[in-house]
């Protein structure tokens, strides 16, 4: 059956895993980063039981990370839900992307293709997107998500990729990757860099991502502020952020950029390829309230 299936897949795989006054960690710098502890499953706010169930007892948790990106229209924290499934008949509002940390599950469109996914597995659910969710072994991810105008032509079959499959070779000299989805005001995918600092330019979007190997110093543009960031880190960089990134070993990431690149300058290392084949909490108050519960 479905829960015996996403067991299987599970035990396959190996788990990887500011501004405001309401953050336990005082942000010192203009961007935002928090270690894995923030997620820790036990630094979760338990919600209760879900809607929907028709399997099992799945209760979930979560923590907000950032809130109010974009003018309000995207969020990121994390989210951890134990075994069970519901339907979720309502076509979303916004674009979903997440990492997964630990567990495994699935999500199945109307017609019944299922889209499963496990420890190391990058996501998409497009907005517009409806079905069902069932986890098969307790999950835990870090998300985001984006509210944007229809995309025409857009499809709204969910995207599930592993890390093995879109993780680009550490380049010798600044940044490589690959976009697993890509609808103009959302950008998700993977991107690795070597050893050495790049000066990183501003940009309109802005960009989330979760460290699955290595270390780096990120430095604000008049050098004052610094942090060490590594594995199981999760960072964000404010759109129109600038300063340097110092890789101290090679560091391989999960990302997802939000807003209109525009005709604002792109950092010098970054680079995207076409995509690949195939087919994101929320609410926020102000600039001032960016990171906080939801």
């Amino acid at each position: 059956g479905r829960a015996r299936r996403l067991r299987a897949r599970g035990a396959r795989r190996a788990a990887p895993v500011a501004f405001a006054a309401v953050v336990d960690v005082e942000q010192k710098c203009d961007f935002a980063a928090v270690s894995e502890r923030w997620f820790a499953l036990d630094q979760l706010t338990v919600k209760g039981p879900r809607s929907n169930v028709d399997i099992g007892d799945p209760h979930d948790a979560g923590r907000p990370f950032v809130k109010g990106m974009q003018n309000g229209a995207s969020s990121c924290g994390s989210w951890a839900c134990s075994e069970g499934g519901w339907d979720s008949p309502n076509p979303r509002g916004s674009t979903e992307w997440f990492y997964v940390l630990s567990g495994n599950g699935a999500v199945t469109d109307p017609d019944g293709t299922m889209h499963a996914f496990g420890p190391g597995d990058s996501v998409v659910l497009p907005k517009g997107w409806h079905g069902r969710w069932d986890i098969g072994r307790h999950i835990h991810k870090v998300w985001l998500t984006m509210e944007h105008d229809v995309v025409a032509g857009a499809s709204k079959r969910p995207v599930v990729v592993s890390q093995r499959e879109i993780q680009a070779p550490i380049p010798a000299v600044g940044k490589a990757g690959n976009t697993i989805y890509d609808v103009g005001s959302v950008r998700a995918g993977s991107w690795s860099c070597g050893v050495g600092a790049a000066q990183i330019a501003p940009r309109n979007v802005d960009e989330v991502f979760f460290v699955i190997e290595g270390t780096f110093f990120l430095t604000d543009v008049d050098g004052a502020s610094a942090r060490r960031c590594s594995r199981g880190d999760f960072v964000h960089l404010p759109a129109g952020w600038t300063g340097t990134f110092d890789g101290i070993e090679p560091v391989v990431a999960a990302y997802v950029d939000v807003g209109e690149l525009g005709a604002a300058p792109q950092s010098a290392p970054r680079y995207t390829p076409p995509p690949l084949t195939g087919g994101g909490g929320g609410g926020g108050r102000d600039g001032r309230d960016r990171y906080g519960d939801q």
